[in-house]
């Protein structure tokens, strides 16, 4: 959702002057000054270069002033000229000169993975001396929460880093909302990302009369906390020809913050109606800028999901047909753009994306329409406008229960046969002071009685032109499974609040005014990682990540406990992190013969890409071949020789062709007349590169491969410098 957040904003942004969001000013129309900077850019910049280290080729400096929000900083941002490409960004508080946020990314010219040389004792020094320099004030209310789940993948782009995260305490209770995050690189000890967000003159609820957590949980499961629904996993590649799924899930319900009660009245913590706002990433279609014509609830005439009656596509100008039904477009808006693209929710459909602007040379002028049609059926699936009217005007603005029939008048117009299948919902994305002329209805979907997960209609009005500003359907073309079958709720909760049992937390709320409240709450713990459970298996019970994958499937690193003082600890260390080799859980058997399988399931674990853990001997078997790993007819079963070994380990790196070279390669073992003619020019590019660990100058061709050894050759393979990826796969 994080990432909804961030578009919603960019979107306000740029239809909102910047005084009517987050400002605490009474009158938005004045924007309140900030005092005087007490520290220049230049002295942002040096503050920066005494504390990071910036690469010499990053030698093209921007910097950039920015007041929001009462808060005043210098936005500092280092670009590489030549390749390799890449770049260094910092922000300063141009205040207190406190270094808030550093992030960097280097694209290499050829994609190639650093073996760390640092253990995870020494990044987190490193970390911590970071800490004592920059944040040394704040060092003794923070407390260190290690990511035990961290998984690493060696994917060949962006180095191997350790993550760790300090959070704020107050009153000996964790305050999530605060703390600092930093990332050190485990090839070469620097600071990758860097984060430091503490909100100064809060006011902390005294824990001396908070509820027990017994209370909390009766609380919880009697409030009816989390919900059945049907959930649609985002598809990791909208452009594979693979069925979007339909689960049936339990996960906490909209209409409460994350399932948080409160501590003190022990009552749980509903959301503001008027606060919440849900919009999807494909409802952004342009960047907005300026103001449209006025039009006030407009008779529409709907168009309907079966409005064509075919698979023909209608054409751009039939698009600005069917728009225009809906909305006059004024003469100065000129059509700047057009585009048809899959729709991200139905990809075997396609979207116009139609951008109009004016001509105005004034920004302040300028107005704009944006609106997405879907090109077969004619259904419009996003409109988004910029303001007719000042939104300070407060002429006769009408109200949220009048904003509502306006907006249901539009939606019934629009989607008359739709609207019959959704209901009013208020979600949380969105917090901060909202601006004075919005107003924001969700409707969810609902299908058999149960909500469906982001599906569904969400719409802006704006209360003083009287018009719809911002409207997006989400709506999947999928069967619905039935709810036979399902666990009883009481059930369920049980089940959730054993993976996510209640915890005493400060949280950070905005309110409608703007304010900045924090509540002493119990909400469900999270371990700030990626692999909390976000949900349950409504069937099974089972936790599930986001992506709708099952516990079991989930990557997760392995501390091996009999490894120490092998040759290969360091890289069966490795291996660890990334979740591979995992069959007999935290034992590695590293003198075990190790098989085709085994590795080929390692080598898929250990790229990542949010694959399964779960595989089939079948999947194994077809993404490497996919990938090119395997030619041989090898079962899954069978042991490997060194010549096996090398052949995979070339062909992952892609140097297949340059090993089928013959007559240039010799080895100096002493049985090399071992070696098949075909198979020299691998097993001499493996052994010079690194890959093989010979021992005593015999090769030992017949000798079956070690999990130990495979270990190794795989991490070192990852090392060697190779050309382009040729596959795209996977």
């Amino acid at each position: 959702m994080n990432i909804l957040v961030v578009f919603m904003l960019l979107l306000q942004l740029a239809v909102y002057p910047a005084n009517t969001l987050g400002n605490e000013n009474p009158n938005p129309a004045v924007k309140p000054s900030l005092a005087k900077p007490t520290i220049t850019a230049e002295q942002a910049v040096q503050k920066v270069k005494d504390n990071f280290t910036i690469p010499e080729n990053y030698v093209q400096l921007s910097t950039g002033y920015n007041d929001y929000n009462n808060r005043a900083t210098y936005s500092l941002n280092w670009n590489a000229v030549n390749q390799p490409s890449g770049s260094f960004h910092a922000e300063v508080d141009a205040m207190t000169g406190d270094i808030l946020n550093v992030g960097q990314w280097e694209g290499p010219l050829k994609p190639v993975f650093r073996l760390p040389v640092l253990s995870a004792g020494e990044a987190e020094k490193i970390a911590t001396d970071l800490i004592s320099k920059l944040a040394s004030k704040h060092q003794s209310e923070m407390q260190l929460v290690k990511d035990e789940q961290q998984v690493f993948a060696l994917n060949n782009s962006q180095p191997f880093t350790y993550n760790f995260h300090w959070i704020r305490i107050v009153n000996g209770i964790q305050f999530p909302g605060n703390g600092v995050n930093v990332s050190v690189s485990g090839d070469n000890g620097q600071i990758r990302n860097y984060n430091y967000n503490w909100t100064q003159d809060l006011v902390f609820p005294e824990a001396a009369n908070v509820i027990s957590p017994e209370k909390a949980r009766q609380v919880f499961t009697d409030t009816l906390m989390i919900q059945l629904q049907y959930y649609l996993p985002q598809m990791m590649n909208p452009q594979k020809p693979e069925p979007q799924r339909v689960l049936l899930v339990y996960q906490l319900a909209n209409k409460y913050n994350g399932g948080a009660i409160d501590a003190l009245s022990g009552k749980p913590v509903t959301l503001d109606p008027q606060v919440g706002i849900y919009r999807s990433m494909n409802s952004v279609s342009g960047v907005p800028v300026g103001t449209t014509t006025e039009a006030t609830s407009p008779v529409i005439k709907a168009t309907g999901p079966d409005a064509k009656g075919n698979n023909q596509q209608i054409s751009r100008d039939e698009a600005v047909d069917v728009l225009k039904k809906v909305v006059e477009i004024s003469s100065d808006l000129v059509l700047r753009n057009s585009s048809l693209n899959p729709d991200w929710q139905n990809p075997s459909e396609q979207v116009w994306n139609l951008n109009w602007n004016s001509e105005s040379s004034n920004m302040g002028e300028q107005r704009y329409l944006n609106a997405r049609v879907n090109a077969r059926t004619g259904d419009i699936v996003g409109l988004s406008m910029s303001n007719a009217k000042n939104p300070d005007d407060k002429s006769n603005p009408l109200d949220r229960e009048g904003a509502q029939k306006l907006a249901e008048d539009f939606l019934k117009r629009l989607q008359p046969e739709r609207f019959k299948l959704v209901k009013m919902e208020s979600e949380n994305v969105y917090g901060g002071k909202m601006p004075p002329n919005i107003q924001v209805f969700n409707y969810v979907r609902v299908v058999n009685g149960i909500p469906v997960s982001r599906n569904g209609m969400n719409i802006i009005v704006d209360t003083v032109a009287k018009q719809v500003n911002n409207y997006d359907l989400n709506w999947s073309n999928v069967e619905f499974p039935g709810s036979s079958g399902v666990l009883p709720l009481d059930q369920a909760t049980e089940r959730f609040l054993k993976a996510r049992p209640l915890e005493l937390n400060y949280s950070l709320n905005f309110q409608q005014n703007g304010q900045q409240e924090v509540r002493l709450v119990y909400q469900p713990s999270t371990d700030y990682s990626m692999y909390i459970p976000a949900m349950l298996d409504a069937k099974t019970g089972d936790p599930m990540d986001w992506y709708g994958k099952s516990q079991s499937q989930w990557s997760k690193p392995h501390n091996y406990t009999d490894i120490k003082g092998n040759y290969a600890e360091k890289e069966i260390g490795i291996m660890g992190l990334t979740g591979a080799f995992g069959e007999y859980g935290e034992t590695f058997r590293p003198d075990e013969k190790i098989t085709a399988g085994s590795l080929l399931r390692a080598m898929i674990m250990a790229e990542g890409n949010n694959r399964d853990r779960v595989l089939t001997d079948d999947d194994v078997l077809k993404i490497a071949k996919e990938r090119g790993w395997l030619h041989e007819d090898l079962k899954l079963g069978s042991e490997l020789r060194r010549d096996d070994l090398s052949k995979m380990m070339i062909r992952l790196i892609n140097m297949e062709t340059s090993a089928q070279v013959k007559g240039i390669y010799a080895v100096p073992f002493k049985d090399a007349n071992t070696i098949e003619p075909d198979s020299l020019g691998y097993i001499a590019l493996a052994w010079g590169l690194g890959i093989l660990k010979i021992d005593e100058n015999t090769l030992q061709l017949n000798q079956t491969v070690t999990r130990a050894e495979a270990a190794y050759a795989l991490v070192h393979a990852y090392a060697v410098e190779r050309p382009q990826n040729v596959y795209m796969k996977g």
